[in-house]
């Protein structure tokens, strides 16, 4: 019984120099499998949604979106040759750097690009935005939560330019004449 005790009681012996350095390792590179797997998420869904705003945007204007199958080439499309005037240029620019960061997070997965890539967003994005409390809060967001929030930002816009063109379609077929 005595031996019993003895050996329940015993403890493991220390890790070694490296099992210590493998755990530790480990615990990193599986902190950075869970923010990166949470980014492209959060990232590819947020995308997804404004591209089915650009896809809208396409169909209203009369284009059709299956020849647009990259967001790229949307995006070039509604800026470049539909233009709408409740959007501009900033917004499409800043859109496309978002586009950046999705395709380093799908393609590459290099994180040094996705960091990078992600701070050109966070400058376009302040470039934006007027002095005050929503741009203080962008300098704090975390990359994931800037490259999200700036696809809102721009999702925004696009919905309101599809709006408008469906108000003035609307209005414009109702006009006597």
């Amino acid at each position: 019984m005595a031996d019993e005790e003895n050996w329940i009681l015993a403890e493991d012996p220390p890790l070694t120099a490296q099992q210590l350095l493998f755990e530790e390792t480990h615990k990193r590179s599986m902190e950075l499998v869970k923010r990166i797997e949470h980014m492209m998420l959060t990232v590819v869904k947020t995308q997804v949604i404004i591209e089915s705003f650009m896809i809208e945007l396409l169909e209203v204007h009369g284009r059709d979106p299956q020849r647009f199958f990259y967001t790229g080439l949307k995006i070039a499309e509604c800026r470049d040759k539909i233009d709408p005037p409740e959007v501009g240029q900033p917004i499409w620019e800043l859109l496309s750097r978002c586009s950046k960061v999705r395709n380093e997070l799908v393609h590459s997965l290099n994180t040094e690009k996705i960091k990078e890539t992600s701070q050109l967003v966070r400058e376009a994005y302040l470039a934006l935005t007027p002095e005050g409390p929503r741009r203080e809060s962008i300098k704090q967001m975390d990359d994931t939560q800037v490259v999200t929030d700036a696809l809102h930002h721009c999702g925004g816009y696009i919905v309101i330019a599809t709006e408008a063109k469906v108000a003035a379609d609307k209005k414009a077929k109702t006009k006597p004449g």
